[in-house]
């Protein structure tokens, strides 16, 4: 019997496995009727996750550990999954050349980092794709080892990030933490420089998972295990460098076309394998353990404040926490 499953996503180079699987057939093959829905902001993830929208996502823990606790509405329960990327973010800041020399230039970057803020004539304003996410838990990492204040010295902005690179060009925000390929795609128009990435900041960190709602799961005893095993072939792919022209492809065209229509060269620079490109996306192959990689993000949304000690029960009852 074919499973229908419908799986959110966001224009990120990181979702290919999902779209991948489809167009490949890798779905059909293990009777699957997958329906990626492609929507604008991770608030319109969450939101479709505990309003029935969707039945899966490919998401970032930290959202889906508070999407769990009932931090859009109510509680809905949300199981680790499968992971499926790692690394791949990228902290860019407004400038050019000059000031990209500059910050490269100085083993201190704190006073780097001061220097590049006074040259605005502002606290600078950073965008992070949203507040309970890797992106925001990692620039805070990376603020805090270069001696920096995110609550003093800059001010965080939340916004999608599909729509980052039109706000830097407006001077709507002064630079950013997201996914592939925005951070590639920013310093390509010439509007930032990297200053850091998830191999710097935390090396090999888990970025996506693909959760299912428990719901769909009870109904689908044995979706889980078949929808799993597709993604991970597809991931496979994902990781192979021949690949990588195909896939961008894909990934480029249009959203009529079946793709994301992501910015053709910045997916160039970001595929895995790329040479040279220590930020490149790299796709999840083994069905290990989630919980073992989110220790440290649980540990820093426990010092945001984000969760209460209550709470650890319930995500160790979901599989999210080890007392």
């Amino acid at each position: 019997m074919t499973i229908s499953c419908r799986i959110g996503l966001l224009r990120l180079a990181d979702s290919a496995p999902v779209l991948v699987a489809r167009s490949m057939g890798f779905f059909d093959r293990h009777g699957l009727d997958v329906e990626p829905v492609i929507v604008p902001s991770w608030a319109n993830i969450a939101d479709g996750l505990v309003w029935n929208g969707l039945d899966g996502a490919v998401m970032f823990p930290p959202l889906a550990i508070m999407t769990a606790l009932g931090q859009r509405g109510r509680p809905v329960a949300l199981r680790p999954g499968l992971p499926v990327s790692r690394g791949g973010n990228m902290i860019v800041l407004r400038g050019q050349a000059e000031a990209q020399a500059q910050w490269q230039s100085g083993r201190d970057k704190h006073r780097a980092f001061t220097n590049w803020a006074q040259s605005l004539g502002r606290k600078p304003r950073l965008g992070v794709v949203h507040l309970y996410s890797t992106h925001y838990l990692i620039l805070t990492r990376f603020l805090q080892a270069n001696a920096i204040c995110r609550d003093t010295e800059t001010e965080i902005v939340i916004m999608p990030p599909s729509s980052m690179i039109q706000a830097l060009a407006a001077g709507e925000i002064d630079g950013f933490c997201a996914g592939p390929p925005w951070g590639a795609d920013a310093c390509l128009k010439n509007l930032a420089f990297v200053v850091a990435g998830s191999a710097q900041v935390m090396p090999g960190h888990l970025e996506k998972i693909l959760t299912l709602r428990d719901q769909w799961t009870s109904e689908n005893p044995d979706g889980a295990a078949r929808l799993y095993a597709a993604v991970r072939e597809a991931a496979a792919l994902c990781n192979h460098p021949e690949h990588a022209a195909e896939i961008t492809r894909l990934l480029s065209a249009p959203l009529n076309a079946e793709g994301l229509d992501l910015p053709y060269e910045a997916l160039k620079r970001i595929m895995p394998g790329t040479p040279d490109a220590p930020d490149a996306m790299l796709f999840d192959t083994q069905p290990r353990s989630t919980r073992s990689s989110c220790g440290w993000m649980i540990e820093d949304m426990q010092r945001e404040g984000w969760l209460m000690p209550a709470q650890l029960d319930t995500l160790s009852q979901l599989g999210w926490y080890n007392d």
